[in-house]
Parts: C-alpha cells; sequence; structure tokens
C-alpha cells in the first residue's frame, strides 16, 4: 500500500492581508480573525476558498447588514470649523486639562470648573471630566513623549535609574532617563512606568531591556542608578550574577557604570552607628509621638506643664522610617520641650516603662543633644546630594568631606561646646562616667566612616574628575585621565573622540574660564550645569566647535549620585494615587506623571502651546478620545 502524502497546511499570507485588509492573523499562522463580523476561522485548509466560503456565511452577512444600517457615534458630533476663534478655545480647555493635572485635581472637579468657565468667562468653554482626561492622556502625554525622543536623539549618552513602590496590590516600576542637552542642561524624565508581578532581578531587568528597546536607547547607556539593595547591584561588593546591574552589563554587552544612592548610604552610616549609643533615641522619639498622637486629653495635660514651665507648647513631630534623618527635627522637638515633658511622664502613674526609664536617666538628655548634632550634618549632606541635578563626582566630594569631617572628630575627640558643659556637670555629679561617655563618642564616629569607607569606593573611578565642577581652569592633564577612563569604558568612542582636538578645545575653554569669570559664577553661585551651559552658549556665538569637550561632558554630567528623583516620582504617584482615586489605571497613571514630572510649570505650557498650532487643533479635534483610536 503506497504511503500516504501528508497535505501541506495553508497559511494566511501577506498576499492575503493585502487583499483582505479587514482580516487579521491571530495566534497560528493559519487562524484569521474578520474584523467586521468580530469571527475567527482556519485558513489551514482551503487557504483563500476558506475566505471566500467565510464571507457568504450567514453570520457575516448579517454583521454586515447590522453595520449598513447603523451610524457611528461620531456622526452625531456637533461639526464646526476650525477658525482663530475654535483655536483659542481649544487653547484655553488644552491649559485647563494640563492645569488640573499639574496640581493634582481629580478630572471629575472639571465638570464643575467647567461650568463656572462658561459662567463667568467663555459661554463655549467645555472641558468637563471626559474632555479633560482625553486631553491630558492622548494629547498631551502624546507631545510629551514625541518630545522626550527628540531630545534623546540629540544626546550620546543616557543613564536609567528604578525602584519598586507599591499601591496596594500593584507593584510600581518606573524608569527614569538622565542626560545633558547642550542647550537645556540636565534633564531628568520619565521613560516609563509598569507595573510588576514582583521585584525579582530578572523581573526588572526584563523589564528595563524592553523599554530600552522599545525607545530604541540600548546604545546609549552608560549608567544604572537605584538604591544598594542586593537585587540592584549584588551587596557591597557587587559580586554575584543575579541582581539587575550585572545582568544589564551583560544584556548589553558591556560595562556600564553601576550608581547606588549616596543619600541612602549616608542615611544608613548615622543609624548603624546610632544603634550602638546606650540610648534607642529612634524607639522613643516613636513612643513619645504615638502617645500624644490622637488623644487629646494627654495633649492638653501637657499644655499645663508647658504654662508652669514657662514655655510654649509645640506639637511633637512624627517621622517616616524609610528617612532615618528626618528623626532630627522630632529630636529638635522633644529637646526644645524637654523639661515639661520629663515632668509629665514622670507625673504619670501607668507612664510606659521606655519612657519612665528614659527620663528618670539625668544622662538622656546628652544623649539626644549629641544625636541631634550628628543626625544635622549627616542631613545638611544629603540635601546637597539629593538635587536632581547633582552629579556624580559632586555627590563624590560630598561623601569624601563627610568621611573627613568625622575622621578629624574621632582624631580629636571632638565633641560641641554644649554637650562638654553638660557632660563635665554630669561627670561632677556622678551621674556619667566620662571615659564611658567617649568610649561611646569615638565608637560612632568609627562606625560612620568605617559605614561610608564601605560603599564609597564605588565613586573612585571619578575622584580625578572634579574638574568638570569648573572651580578653576581647566588642566589638560585632568582631562586626559577622564578621556582615557571613558575609552576604556566605551572603546568604540576612540573614532569619535580625538584627543588632539580635545586638547585644543580643553585650552580655548581655559581662556575663557578666566578668573574674573569663576569669580561671577561664585558670587551667583553658579551650579556646575549652569557653567557649563555658559560655556557652551559662548562658544556657539564665536562658532568654535568644541564637541569633543561635549561629550565628555555629557557623559560626566549624565551620571548621577542619588536616586532622589525615583522617591519624587512615587511622592507624586501617592499626591496623584489617593483613596478617592483608587479606581485609577495604570496606563492613566502613567500619563499623569509624565505630565507632571517631564513638562514643567502652567505657564511654560501655555507657552508651549501659542507655539504649537498642531497641538492646540489636537485638543480640539474627536480624535482624542479613545473610542476613535481603538
Amino acid at each position: 500500500m503506497p504511503p500516504t502524502v501528508k497535505k501541506r497546511t495553508c497559511k494566511f499570507t501577506e498576499d492575503l492581508q493585502k487583499e483582505f485588509p479587514f482580516l487579521q492573523k491571530c495566534l497560528t499562522p493559519s487562524e484569521v480573525r474578520c474584523n467586521k463580523c468580530n469571527g475567527t476561522f482556519s485558513v489551514a485548509h482551503g487557504g483563500k476558498y476558506d475566505i471566500q466560503r467565510h464571507l457568504t456565511s450567514e453570520k457575516h452577512k448579517k454583521s454586515l447588514t447590522a453595520a449598513s444600517s447603523s451610524s457611528s457615534l461620531t456622526t452625531y458630533f456637533r461639526h464646526e470649523k476650525y477658525g482663530d476663534k475654535e483655536a483659542e478655545l481649544a487653547k484655553a480647555e488644552g491649559l485647563w486639562a494640563f492645569h488640573t493635572v499639574c496640581h493634582s485635581h481629580s478630572f471629575r472637579s472639571m465638570d464643575c470648573t467647567s461650568k463656572l468657565i462658561q459662567k463667568v468667562f467663555d459661554k463655549k468653554f467645555s472641558c468637563g471630566k471626559t474632555k479633560c482626561e482625553a486631553i491630558a492622556t492622548n494629547v498631551i502625554e502624546p507631545y510629551s513623549a514625541d518630545v522626550l525622543k527628540t531630545e534623546l536623539n540629540d544626546v550620546p549618552f543616557i543613564c536609567i535609574y528604578t525602584d519598586a513602590s507599591n499601591h496596594k496590590d500593584i507593584k510600581i516600576f518606573p524608569t527614569l532617563v538622565r542626560y545633558f542637552h547642550p542647550t537645556t542642561g540636565i534633564n531628568v524624565k520619565i521613560l516609563d512606568l509598569v507595573n510588576l508581578p514582583g521585584e525579582t532581578a530578572e523581573m526588572i531587568y526584563v523589564s528595563l531591556m524592553e523599554t530600552l528597546e522599545k525607545h530604541n536607547l540600548k546604545d546609549k547607556v552608560i549608567g544604572f542608578c537605584a538604591d544598594n539593595a542586593n537585587t540592584n547591584f549584588g551587596g557591597v561588593e557587587r559580586s554575584g550574577q543575579c541582581n539587575v546591574f550585572r545582568k544589564l552589563q551583560e544584556g548589553l554587552g558591556r560595562q556600564i557604570v553601576g550608581v547606588g544612592c549616596a543619600a541612602h548610604i549616608a542615611h544608613n552610616a548615622i543609624q548603624t552607628a546610632a544603634d550602638l549609643l546606650p540610648v534607642d533615641v529612634e524607639h522613643i522619639v516613636t513612643k513619645i509621638y504615638s502617645y500624644f498622637y490622637i488623644y487629646t486629653v494627654r495633649v492638653e495635660n501637657l499644655k499645663e506643664f508647658c504654662e508652669e514651665a514657662e514655655m510654649q507648647y509645640k506639637k511633637m513631630l512624627g517621622y517616616s522610617k524609610t528617612r532615618w534623618l528626618a528623626l532630627s527635627s522630632s529630636v529638635e522637638r522633644i529637646l526644645q520641650m524637654y523639661a515639661p515633658l520629663k515632668s509629665y511622664f514622670l507625673s504619670q502613674e501607668k507612664c510606659p516603662a521606655a519612657l519612665h526609664n528614659f527620663f528618670s536617666n539625668e544622662c538622656s538628655e546628652l544623649w539626644l543633644k549629641f544625636v541631634h548634632v550628628q543626625a544635622s550634618i549627616f542631613t545638611d549632606s544629603v540635601k546637597m546630594m539629593e538635587g536632581d541635578k547633582t552629579s556624580i563626582t559632586e555627590v563624590s566630594h560630598f561623601l569624601v568631606d563627610l568621611k573627613n569631617k568625622y575622621s578629624n572628630r574621632l582624631e580629636h575627640e571632638y565633641i560641641p561646646l554644649t554637650i562638654r558643659n553638660e557632660l563635665t556637670n554630669l561627670v561632677e555629679s556622678g551621674n556619667i562616667n566620662r571615659d564611658y561617655f567617649m568610649g561611646h563618642i569615638r565608637n560612632f564616629y568609627k562606625n560612620c566612616i568605617q559605614y561610608l569607607e564601605k560603599y564609597m569606593h564605588q565613586y573612585d573611578e571619578f575622584k580625578t574628575s572634579t574638574w568638570i565642577q569648573l572651580k578653576q581652569s581647566l588642566k589638560w592633564n585632568d582631562v586626559q585621565l577622564t578621556y582615557q577612563q571613558l575609552l576604556v569604558q566605551i572603546p568604540s568612542l576612540a573614532t569619535t573622540l580625538i584627543e588632539d582636538n580635545l586638547f585644543d578645545e580643553v585650552n580655548y575653554v581655559s581662556n575663557y574660564v578666566n578668573s574674573d569669570i569663576l569669580k561671577g559664577w561664585e558670587e551667583n553661585k553658579y551650579s556646575t550645569e549652569k557653567r557649563w551651559l555658559e560655556v557652551f552658549e559662548n562658544f556657539k556665538k564665536t562658532g568654535i566647535p568644541i564637541k569633543n569637550c561635549l561629550l565628555i561632558v555629557q557623559y560626566l554630567l549624565c551620571l548621577p549620585g542619588t536616586n532622589a528623583p525615583t522617591e519624587r516620582v512615587f511622592s507624586l504617584m501617592n499626591a496623584l494615587w489617593t483613596s478617592e482615586k483608587s479606581s485609577l489605571k495604570v496606563e492613566t497613571l502613567r500619563a499623569l506623571l509624565v505630565l507632571k514630572f517631564n513638562m514643567g510649570s502652567c505657564e511654560e505650557f501655555y507657552d508651549i502651546l501659542n507655539k504649537n498650532p498642531e497641538l492646540v487643533k489636537k485638543c480640539h479635534s474627536s480624535d482624542k478620545y479613545d473610542f476613535k483610536n481603538k
């Protein structure tokens, strides 16, 4: 018996797609979906014959009959000509939609606002909930994305940030991008925002790579910034393979700079040092705050003790556990009211044991004062680090300066005058042993230094790049070191970054940045970014190209020192995603955050509308509604 010949399966080819454009390929090459009747069928057996048989089926014919007797919803729209009056109205509606998002108002509030504007200003103004949301999410957000895409096309290097935040059962991961542009300076923008089912290194890596591929940015990534969690960097030594940083390097096929959050390093340094002190300051602050938090009777009783002590009552301050340095203000408040607080708690019959023991100890105030002074030092450093436009070289300098402060304190066993005086009184009264106290102080200083040194190695390669701050005239030897480091990280730049030309350009810049220029910058407190923007603007006017110098500046200034911008995104997210807006979709949230984070002020957006008639026209068009885009 002859063997049976296996019949070849037909597929939905490109030729069939062109002939029948209303058909779409589904899960398999042979399965097809009809957009006219929403039916699904297979072309595996007959190919084109199967399609023709479907077109003559009763289901398909009935769908065509129903469609021919129905009208599109847009048929009932009011059609008006688009002239100057309509453009001005669309401009106002676009501006109010942006204003609503910018100030975290709900879209529903525009139902009321729109009616008020109609009564007071313009009867034709109409921008209620649906239109406001459509303009914000389907007009302004895509415009913002196009602007970002254009700017990213003009820059050679970017650094990406990410972190996770939970909203109930939803885990949100924003991806931010930082770059330096010679006319707009340092920019930090939201590139994407997604929700993931978990936060493993593999999940985060895959999400980041998908975002980079979608925006065609894989070749421009030179840095990854996140907090110092093991998932991101694999610990202090950055060892192991299963972390986001290592996976990104493998996926991109080259070395990139891993930037841990310097602000977290500073936070953790003082927190771990304070844990070694004989008084648990964090626990005491929490106990005092929670004791008065919602208890009016207790607060009123405390006010009476304040009056007896001739001291003004001040409300106790709470703090965030994720931001330990916020304790500084809480400790300061307790110190301001220490006398009435001590009298109050020691007079209570059922005083919490921890608070009774604390206020019974004559040395407690001394330890509070010491922690407050140290927290203030760290807080000042962190405030300088956390700026959106602070670069990795500046943060490296701040950390070195902070470590040196504590090295000097340890060397000289320094404590402030007020603490020295109080220590002397307590020693004379026999309440504390000086050696015991100073032993804890030395241990505190040592722990701060050791913790900072443990994490500071990630900034070592940028210690030689402080010239980028333009605190003094440029020196070729300093720039040359950065040039060599850059070629090691990105060998392909050897054909683009010409050393001979770079040498000449550095001398041009050095001649421009004279003592008078430096003095003016210092007097006006110009940032690093602003100094370089002035340099590039000057050479653009004079027509002298310094593209090699620009390339190195773009490399250094696109690298941040902290993950603070991501934390600011989460703060904006919490302001938007309130209990009143619990039904907000992640896609809508993404659009709103992009507008708030990427677009600037309402005044700036008004100028954008005035300069962009096409954007105004899109605000007027009915194409902005979702059902038109589906």
